[in-house]
């Protein structure tokens, strides 16, 4: 079976379209019922991914694009390369570091593939074919989308990346608003990136407060926008506008404020505003918030500009109370997991990981993200790794099986 596909691997070029690897199925159904299938995939079937396809090309220069808390990434552009089924001329190189440890140049033959037959990465540079002539990278000291002022990059330490802390130019605001409408935040349907950039060209967009206060007889008026879209734009943006505060916290795009950090906040707080008034320790004293967070919510909720703006959302109609999701699940201390910590770790056959974990929580447990004395019961699927072991050395943890658990909880 091996060596037939890597006789395929070998002939994937004579191919008139692009294929990435291979399957072996068991062909047999009585053997395929044996097998079963977990949630996710059938047993009776796996996947063999060939190796990336690589190319060589010349790196021609570095754009530097600026997120939504200011990093500034680097990004290559190469002689454009066509490549497992694409023609690439562009390349994340992540950071200043990535670019020391892979001894980039201006003007270098570099060794690109496409990770998993996907992402676009340089594997490495050639320095044997230098002439002479390439040129050494220089990361910039001040902000590359500015084009006004000098403001200074800064590096927090244990950090990778530079930032804009102090943008003036409006690019950090623009990268806020694109995250703050996708399916990760606020999730507004139908509200894209190009839309947001298209609002931001026209001046109707500038902070965040302006995606609810959009004038929907001017985007009628655009080329492209039919009343269909519109009316369906505004119902998506008004229905976002009735969010819990944990999705809101999390699509204002604060420094390292997560998700998850933004869920336990929003447990805590009645009104976003009164953030305004928390201290360190009382955002450390709510457990998994460390000084780091806090101390970035604290900057956040300190800036007068930022209050404003959350007020205006507010009378745009934006909700900033906290809501039933928002509220922490009500458990009864007859609960079956009451004051038990718990940890999935493998592949569940019955149901989600997720699923489980919202089960668990409303039994009375509370789900943590890593094995440590503190952990009480490690559930364990299919596959289940480093997580199990460490859990046996640490033999104090409670090891379940799914089915185990699921008796538990009903």
């Amino acid at each position: 079976m091996i060596k037939f596909i890597r006789d395929w691997e070998i002939k994937r070029d004579d191919f008139a379209y692009e294929i990435d690897g291979m399957v072996v199925k068991v062909d047999k159904k009585e053997y395929q019922e044996k097998c079963g299938s977990t949630a996710h995939h059938p047993r009776w079937a796996t996947a063999f991914k060939f190796k990336a396809k690589q190319a060589t090309s010349i790196l021609r220069d570095i754009e530097y694009q600026i997120g939504k808390v200011g990093s500034v990434t680097p990004v290559a552009k190469i002689d454009p390369v066509y490549l497992a089924g694409v023609t690439i001329s562009s390349i994340s190189l992540h950071n200043d570091d990535f670019i020391r440890a892979k001894d980039l140049r201006l003007g270098d033959t570099v060794l690109v593939e496409r990770a998993g037959d996907v992402i676009p990465y340089i594997v490495k540079s050639f320095p044997e074919l230098r002439k002479g002539n390439e040129l050494e990278i220089l990361f910039p000291k001040f902000c590359p989308a500015n084009k006004v002022e000098e403001v200074a990059l800064i590096r927090e330490e244990g950090e990778a990346a530079w930032r804009c802390a102090n943008c003036t130019c409006g690019e950090q605001n623009l990268q806020k608003m694109i995250f703050h409408v996708s399916k990760e935040a606020m999730d507004i349907d139908g509200f894209g990136k190009s839309y947001v950039e298209k609002f931001h060209q026209l001046g109707w967009l500038k902070d965040i407060s302006d995606i609810y206060n959009l004038d929907y007889d001017k985007i009628a008026g655009l080329e492209g926008f039919g009343a269909r879209s519109v009316e369906n734009l505004q119902i998506s943006i008004e229905k976002a506008k009735k969010n819990p505060i944990q999705k809101l916290l999390h699509g204002l795009s604060i420094h390292h404020l997560g998700k998850k950090a933004s869920k336990l906040i929003a447990r805590e707080v009645s009104h976003v505003l009164d953030l305004t008034s928390w201290d360190e320790e009382k955002f450390t004293n709510i457990k998994d918030i460390g000084p780091v967070v806090a101390r970035n919510v604290m900057e956040y909720f300190k800036n007068p500009v930022n209050i404003e703006m959350l007020r205006k959302m507010e009378t745009f109609g934006v909700n900033l109370t906290q809501t039933e999701e928002d509220k922490p699940v009500a458990v009864s201390e007859d609960a079956p997991l009451f004051g038990k910590t718990i940890l999935f770790t493998g592949t569940l056959t019955t149901m989600d990981r997720k699923i489980a974990q919202e089960l668990a929580e409303k039994a009375g447990a509370k789900v943590l993200s890593g094995v440590s004395s503190q952990l009480n019961i490690l559930v364990a699927g299919e596959k289940a790794g480093s997580k199990l072991k460490k859990a046996q050395e640490l033999g104090t943890v409670e090891i379940w099986d799914e089915e185990k658990f699921a008796g538990k909880i009903i």
